[in-house]
């Protein structure tokens, strides 16, 4: 891999109620997308874990932004630690990262949450806190997500914007969509993750509150294409990680528990088809994220179900934050940690164990490793020159930085 370095030269933390909560609650933020209040007793199959229940890491996984001035920011320690961690001491991202895309001319746009979209040759600032994606549909204009800037079930400002010469102007509120349809009929929930331009009149998103799938209109109307569902898993990982037997409460689960998908990537395949990954939720297994083929004709798809949402791999990664496609349409799947996003949000730097790049041929359903070891990995995107890029300690105030892998 080679890094360079960080491209937004002092960038500041911007608006009053944010500021506090990005660079606080950097390294949890993406705990809220995972465990969406995830009921570990929904199961018939499942007996209820008193212990887990009524401990306080349950109410951390039901309700981690309210902790983000906690003990469990303050495990993250850069000092000492490997160069990947090293701070830059020449510019720094607001952070956290949680998007990149290529435009037409070759520019690498970058969701730098704590500021907004911001491109890695300095030329391109828009300021958009709370930023999760965007998607170009020209040089100056482009589709953008604002996510979940507090608690589960909070309205934060959630939506779908339209930016264009510097303007930002909302096409939908989307956790107002959520309240109004609640595709999963779970509970009300919206953090939208990850945008796809599908030109000026409409872009897919992501929502991995919702655990749907998403067409919106430059007209804001907001058409389900999908949803996903809740799959049965293991707790293994989750014990291992919390060193069981110990006197942790997770040790007390029962073998498997309902996780939600958490859908928190869309890429666009050269088929015209949507290819979606899963986060999976708590409690954060490995080797259960799914990534599902979508029908361009899908309304309402209920997925696994319906013939317009088919998995294409059932199962094989851990914790999918990011898709996507190169030239040759070969598909690249990006992992936020082979250990999952538990150990990245939860545990800190002493439990991960980086997270991995696959390039997997959707015609053999065969993948490769590319890249592996990549600390809190949340992005990547394709140059117009087939560079690969990668946001690597995407999480980390002062640390933040996009890679290109080698």
């Amino acid at each position: 891999m080679k890094r360079i370095s960080p491209f937004v030269e002092n960038r500041r933390c911007v608006g009053v109620k944010r500021c506090g909560y990005w660079l606080m609650a950097a390294s949890i933020l993406l705990l809220a997308v995972a465990c969406d209040q995830t009921d570990i007793n929904s199961a018939k199959d499942v007996e209820p874990v008193s212990s887990y229940e009524n401990s306080e890491l349950a109410y951390e996984a039901n309700h981690p932004l309210i902790l983000s001035d906690s003990k469990i920011y303050r495990k993250w320690d850069y000092s000492g630690k490997s160069s990947a961690f090293k701070k830059s001491d020449e510019v720094t991202f607001a952070s956290p990262l949680f998007g990149l895309t290529t435009s037409p001319n070759g520019d690498i746009f970058v969701a730098d949450a704590g500021f907004g979209v911001v491109s890695t040759t300095g030329g391109t600032e828009i300021m958009l806190p709370g930023v999760t994606d965007m998607s170009p549909l020209g040089q100056s204009s482009m589709w953008a997500l604002e996510g979940l800037s507090g608690a589960p079930e909070e309205d934060t400002g959630q939506g779908l914007y339209r930016l264009s010469k510097g303007q930002t102007r909302l096409i939908v509120d989307l956790y107002d969509f959520e309240a109004e349809n609640n595709p999963d009929g779970g509970a009300i929930d919206s953090n939208p993750f990850d945008v796809q331009s599908l030109g000026g009149q409409s872009a897919l998103v992501a929502d991995p509150g919702a655990n749907a799938l998403l067409k919106v209109s430059n007209q804001g109307h907001v058409k389900v294409l999908a949803v996903f569902p809740n799959e049965l898993v293991s707790t293994e990982n989750i014990k291992n990680l919390e060193e069981c037997p110990s006197e942790s409460p997770l040790c007390g689960l029962p073998p498997n528990i309902p996780a939600q998908p958490v859908p928190t990537s869309v890429a666009i395949g050269p088929d015209g088809y949507y290819y979606v990954g899963e986060l999976k939720g708590f409690p954060a297994p490995t080797g259960a994220s799914n990534i599902w083929r979508v029908s361009p004709d899908a309304s309402e798809a209920v997925c696994g179900s319906s013939p317009d949402c088919v998995k294409v791999f059932d199962g094989g990664f851990t914790s999918i934050i990011d898709l996507a496609f190169d030239e040759n349409g070969i598909l690249h799947v990006a992992e936020l940690d082979e250990l999952s996003w538990f150990a990245v949000e939860v545990l800190g730097p002493g439990a991960i164990a980086g997270g991995t790049i696959n390039a997997c041929d959707l015609s053999s359903l065969n993948c490769s490793e590319v890249a592996t070891g990549i600390p809190i990995l949340t992005a990547i995107t394709f140059g117009k020159d087939g560079v690969l890029w990668a946001t690597q300690n995407a999480l980390i105030p002062g640390a933040a930085e996009v890679i290109a892998i080698e």
